[in-house]
């Protein structure tokens, strides 16, 4: 049985995804009494996370971008999942290689467990990755500069878009907000953004999605790529997705490795 803290990120998790859902539901899913949801609720009102009505609750509309946004948020939900994620996509990564790293909070955890590596050549369009990048060893890391987005830290726009065209690397590395297997690709939840990583994607020879389990569950509306992308892609993802996920992004080539 899930912990009360964990619950409730899974609940807040589902209403961000379903924008609703009744008391009901929500015991049919955490097989928990009515009452032990009703305070869940009553909590995550009372922190500004929903609004509650008569029969359950609902995820503010105003909070549904800020949140693709807010960073600090995106840090804290399957934060273990990340985790091990970002360690396992470490270890594909070669001293002396050249990388893009996109903006976002697996690929910030990548960063991380990337600074025992030697002479990486980096391109990214986030000052906090830089900043840990460069406490490795004879590293280099180039920033795109451009449009700084307030709750990401990240940058954006034609000066970023720019930067990145000037080079060429080994692999990019960036997260998504949805894999979408009906409709066959990686999708984000803002234009901006998909546009800097379709850039970083072009100037890739080798392209590696971070994504928890969870991004199959959701939809976003912006195209990253399609699966059928002419070049080599990796997935790293956990072990929530069900084999039928696993066997379709197999048949499209994709290397998937569940963590």
């Amino acid at each position: 049985m899930l912990s009360c803290e964990n619950r409730r990120k899974e609940i807040l998790s589902i209403l961000e995804k379903n924008k609703h859902m009744s008391i009901e539901e929500l015991v049919d899913i955490f097989n928990v009494n009515d009452q032990v949801i009703y305070r869940d609720l009553i909590y995550l009102e009372k922190i500004n996370k929903i609004n509650r009505t008569s029969k359950g609750a609902i995820f503010p509309e105003s909070k549904q971008k800020k949140n693709a946004l807010n960073l600090s948020y995106r840090e804290t939900i399957f934060y273990k999942e990340k985790e091990a994620i970002s360690k396992f996509a470490s270890t594909l990564i070669k001293d002396s290689e050249s990388l893009m790293i996109d903006g976002g909070s697996t690929t910030l955890l990548f960063a991380t467990n990337l600074v025992s590596k030697n002479r990486l050549m980096t391109i990214t369009n986030t000052s906090t990755i830089g900043n840990i990048l460069k406490k490795g060893k004879r590293n280099r890391v180039i920033l795109t500069g451009g449009e700084l987005m307030k709750n990401s830290l990240a940058t954006t726009g034609e000066m970023a878009e720019s930067v990145i065209s000037k080079y060429k690397v080994n692999k990019a590395i960036i997260g998504v907000c949805s894999i979408n297997i009906e409709k066959n690709g990686f999708y984000t939840g803002l234009e901006e953004e998909a546009r800097i990583k379709h850039a970083m994607i072009n100037a890739a020879n080798e392209l590696i999605i971070l994504a928890d389990s969870s991004k199959f569950e959701r939809e976003a509306p912006y195209l990253v790529c399609d699966f059928n992308i002419d070049k080599k892609v990796t997935l790293i993802t956990d072990n929530k997705i069900t084999k039928e996920q696993q066997l379709a992004l197999e048949a499209k080539n994709i290397t998937t490795f569940i963590i």
